[in-house]
């Protein structure tokens, strides 16, 4: 069953964001599991289950889950692009409230997110490094980055970093903003995929059949997380696989 909202403000005003919140087990420290784009997640791919049931099993560890909404078309476009005061408020307003509620650990969590958010998720791991030991990037914006190229520092996260065999589309522009994207969305992700390794991070690349779409980000969820979380040791190398 998906928590009731709680609701939480900015200390400048500037955001207020539904989350919801699942705690993890109060007589042990353990991960925080952080997803953007909620309403995706919890809305759209009906997550929760899939999550419950790889803790449950054993699969992966037990965590605190918590959800943080992108409220609209403007606020997600202007948020997730890399803003860096909505990564603050994520990192030093959103981070702090979820470990004052529940026993999740300072450092090596893992954050999630898909499409703009995927691309926020990375974001966030390499202004704040440690945060977040693992990123689910689905299908990042990683074009959008590209573009940019800019300079990244080391970062040693363990990355997914996923796109469709059909995401082929060049010379897009995204509304509201007319947004323009010049490379497809694989060539975005294969930048990233190049670019996080020489940085130091460990990349797991996975190109699945389909497009930008629900159902399939839905069906990586386990073998995305199972990978992320693993406890076995990390080689700081790229790693292709295909999932159908």
């Amino acid at each position: 069953m998906t928590p009731a909202p709680q609701v939480m403000t900015s200390a400048s005003g500037d955001y207020t964001r539904n989350l919801w919140l699942v705690p993890g087990p109060q007589d042990s420290v353990h991960p925080l599991c952080l997803f953007l784009d909620a309403e995706h997640y919890l809305r759209d791919m009906d997550c929760l289950p899939i999550l419950s049931k790889l803790m449950t099993t054993g699969q992966i560890p037990a965590m605190t889950l918590a959800f943080v909404a992108h409220v609209s078309s403007e606020d997600r476009q202007r948020d997730y692009l890399c803003d860096p005061r909505y990564t603050e408020y994520l990192a030093e307003e959103v981070v702090p409230w979820v470990r004052a509620r529940t026993n999740v650990r300072e450092t090596g969590n893992l954050i999630c997110g898909l499409s703009l958010s995927g691309l926020a998720a990375a974001h966030l791991t390499f202004q704040y490094p440690g945060l977040f030991a693992q990123a689910l990037c689905q299908s990042g914006s990683f074009w959008w980055l590209a573009q940019q190229d800019p300079d990244l520092p080391l970062n040693h996260t363990r990355f997914w970093l996923s796109v469709g065999d059909q995401e082929t589309e060049t010379e897009v522009t995204h509304p509201p903003s007319g947004l323009y994207q010049e490379i497809s969305q694989i060539e975005g992700v294969e930048w990233a995929a190049a670019r996080f390794q020489d940085q130091g991070a460990t990349v797991m690349y996975q190109q699945y059949k389909g497009g930008h779409a629900i159902a399939p980000w839905r069906a990586e969820l386990t073998p995305a997380l199972t990978w992320l979380l693993s406890s076995e040791p990390v080689d700081n190398g790229v790693h292709s696989q295909e999932i159908s």
